[in-house]
């Protein structure tokens, strides 16, 4: 229905139309949210029913008396059940739950006292966060380029063909939600709350402690110091004045590793290991090769496999977690070119440290890689590719739930 020009002058005043303006930093991410995650829940929902789990039903529901809420819960969602159900483990050399830190489970658990049902308190917390982290993007993709690539940036975010673990019992939205708003906050110069929101990304993943360098990073282009002229004299002159006048701005972004300290304080005190989340990683099939090692190891495999006749256990998480690494390092470039060093460092950082030990799950990973899907925002501006991206990204998203509501391994 039109409204009379009459009508739409009186009702849409200009300051109400500027309120308005002022609200689509949320309202087109809830929209954007709530068609995505409905999709989603459909796909998993006949994907349950009507496919065959990889090793039958039963044990294999985590909550069988509502497959609504069951098909969040896969792989990972068990441990952290298990950590706000009973608390951290720890036995050397064997799969133990010191691997994941500690924010998401708190929060879980926290919301869990009111509702006594920790996989509906997990998917609450997953989904409010990503909820938020969708503002934030929409507000810094905003910043950086237009109001029309923040556009495009949320939308393939939430149509992303992983984008079903943001809603899962897992820690990408709350990783996500704190990365984002440690960035926008140091974009915009409020340092203290860069350095709050560093703190919580820090303790609700290992590579949320990068935020430090990266808002530190962002600190010193805000005065003056430039990563392409650190051979000249006048970029480091420049320091001694920042220092001396804006010290307090440096010291709160500082409070980051706080994050990782505390978790590792609460080790040595529980487990007299303030590092056992590293100590436990080769039994989650990790080591420490680096990525050249790992990428030969996984290349030189996948070589061998029968790829044309479709026999055998065809290594398909090794194609598309490695196509995620090189999409990541290779955009980097153009990170940097358009957005700026500090989100480059960011991906190529993000990209880099998983990879040391494994590129499994890198597939994952780059959910929270978001100078990826600003870049992807602003590209997209080809109706081409954004027509290509249009029917990609969700066949790929309810072929990648479907298999993992039925426990076959994603990412």
């Amino acid at each position: 229905m039109i409204l009379p020009k009459p009508l739409r002058q009186t009702l849409l005043t200009p300051s109400i139309v500027k309120r308005l303006s002022a609200l689509s930093w949320f309202s087109y991410p809830f929209i954007v949210f709530t068609l995505s995650r409905l999709f989603l829940t459909l796909v998993g929902y006949v994907a349950e029913v009507a496919l065959p789990s990889q090793s039958g039903n039963g044990f294999w529901q985590i909550n069988a008396e509502n497959l609504f809420l069951d098909i969040w819960a896969r792989w990972d969602s068990s441990y952290y059940l298990n950590i706000v159900d009973a608390g951290y483990f720890f036995h050397p050399g064997e799969k133990s739950t010191v691997a994941f830190f500690p924010l998401y489970p708190l929060l879980v658990d926290l919301l869990n006292s009111l509702l006594q049902s920790p996989v509906l308190a997990g998917i609450l917390v997953s989904n409010f966060c990503f909820l938020l982290a969708l503002g934030f993007l929409y507000q810094l993709t905003k910043l950086e380029l237009s109001e029309a690539a923040a556009r495009r940036t949320v939308f393939f975010l939430c149509i992303f063909p992983t984008s079903f673990f943001f809603s899962a019992v897992y820690t990408e939205s709350i990783f996500l939600l704190f990365a984002l708003a440690s960035m926008y906050f140091a974009r915009t110069k409020r340092w203290g709350w860069a350095g709050i929101m560093g703190a919580l990304c820090a303790s609700s993943r290992i590579v949320g402690v990068i935020m430090w360098g990266v808002m530190g990073l962002e600190w010193l282009k805000h005065h003056g110091w430039q990563l392409t002229k650190i051979h000249k004299k006048t970029t480091w002159a420049c320091l001694w004045p920042a220092l001396r006048q804006d010290w307090r701005s440096l010291l709160a972004i500082s409070a980051t590793p706080l994050g990782l300290l505390s978790y590792m304080y609460f080790l040595l005190l529980n487990f007299s290991d303030a590092t056992a989340f590293m100590t436990v990683q080769a039994a989650w099939g990790r080591e420490s090769l680096g990525t050249l090692a790992i990428l030969y190891r996984d290349f030189s495999g996948l070589s061998h496999q029968h790829l044309l006749s479709g026999q055998g256990d065809i290594w398909w998480h090794v194609i598309f977690d490695s196509s995620a690494f090189f999409l990541a390092l290779g955009s980097s470039f153009f990170i940097w070119k358009r957005l700026g060093s500090s989100y480059a460092l960011y991906v190529i950082l993000s990209a880099l440290i998983p990879s040391l030990s494994s590129t499994q799950s890198l597939m994952r990973y780059i959910l929270g890689m978001f100078p990826v899907f600003m870049m992807l925002g602003l590209w997209s501006r080809n109706e081409r590719l954004a027509e290509l991206l249009k029917m990609l990204f969700p066949l790929l998203g309810g072929l990648f739930f479907a298999l993992f509501v039925n426990w076959y391994f994603v990412a």
